[in-house]
């Protein structure tokens, strides 16, 4: 198994395809098996898509999950196909593929009977896919697109983002039907959007800094990294020697890229980390590992 993820971290297509599939199998799961018998809503476009077909039904008017997913997606995706371009969107509609095709393969049953129980692993499972997806440079599609557009600019958590799109879906559902479902939806968004966070590393800054006493070539090798650095000349207090310091503000996701590059060049080097949040300046976050 662990040479399995080996083999998939060093060959990125192959992992975002995996990982794409990953997410529709877990998202299907979660909403054909825990979600709709807990009469609990998703994140994002699948939580409108369930809520829309469930006051529809009150018409008698039945539509498909997948109809409603692919009527919701495809101006979104006419939209990040302009701002990311066509590599984002290809993994995307792998995701969604995936997704629609599973809902229609996994069987719609009941587990387990309590309605908790349901909430919380539905959107537990929503949330890991979703963070795996954003952690490779992609989304799940519907209003993951519009939540990547705003981290690249605003540097906000999708997690908060994501609470504050889905507030709509937790008014109508309210209004249409009662507040105790909303009430579970709302537990299960909050659930999705911490398990969401946690697992989307690339989101997250660190403050590094380097200290070395061979920094040449280890600047050389920095000037291909995505992010920059400061250097900043130093003295051992006890030693007296001359000491480089170099900075760095990177994503959390890049720092073994970092240690590892750092390490075949000088194994004596100390290097210590701190989170951060970059704010204001020329930093801007890439999600692709």
């Amino acid at each position: 198994m662990f040479k399995f993820f080996s083999f998939l971290h060093r060959k990125k297509e192959l992992r975002n395809c995996f990982f794409a599939l990953f997410y529709g199998l877990l998202s299907a799961l979660a909403i054909n098996l825990f979600l709709n018998n807990a009469q609990s809503y998703s994140v994002g476009v699948t939580g409108i898509a369930q809520l829309l077909q469930a006051i529809l039904a009150t018409f008698n008017i039945q539509l498909s999950m997948s109809t409603l997913l692919i009527i919701f997606n495809v101006p979104l995706f006419l939209f990040a196909w302009r701002v990311f371009g066509i590599r984002y969107i290809t993994y995307s509609l792998l995701a969604v593929g995936s997704n629609i095709i599973f809902l229609h393969i996994v069987p719609q049953t009941m587990i387990v009977h309590d309605q908790l129980t349901n909430t919380l692993v539905g959107s537990a499972l929503v949330g890991i896919g979703i963070g795996f997806c954003f952690n490779n440079g992609f989304s799940t599609g519907g209003t993951d697109i519009i939540i990547n557009y705003i981290q690249l600019h605003y540097h906000k958590k999708a997690g908060f983002l994501s609470n504050l799109l889905n507030s709509g879906t937790l008014i109508i559902t309210a209004l249409f039907f009662d507040l105790g479902r909303s009430v579970y939806s709302l537990l299960g968004m909050l659930i999705t959007s911490y398990l969401m966070d946690s697992v989307f590393v690339l989101q997250k800054d660190v403050n590094i800094l380097l200290f070395t006493k061979n920094s040449a070539p280890i600047i050389e090798a920095l000037k291909k990294f995505v992010h920059g650095a400061t250097l900043v000349k130093g003295t051992g207090i006890y030693t007296g020697e001359n000491t480089d310091i170099i900075i760095i503000v990177a994503q959390k996701g890049q720092l073994n890229y970092l240690k590892q590059l750092v390490q075949a060049i000088d194994p004596n080097a100390f290097l210590s980390t701190q989170a951060t949040d970059a704010e204001l300046g020329n930093y801007r976050r890439v999600f692709e590992t």
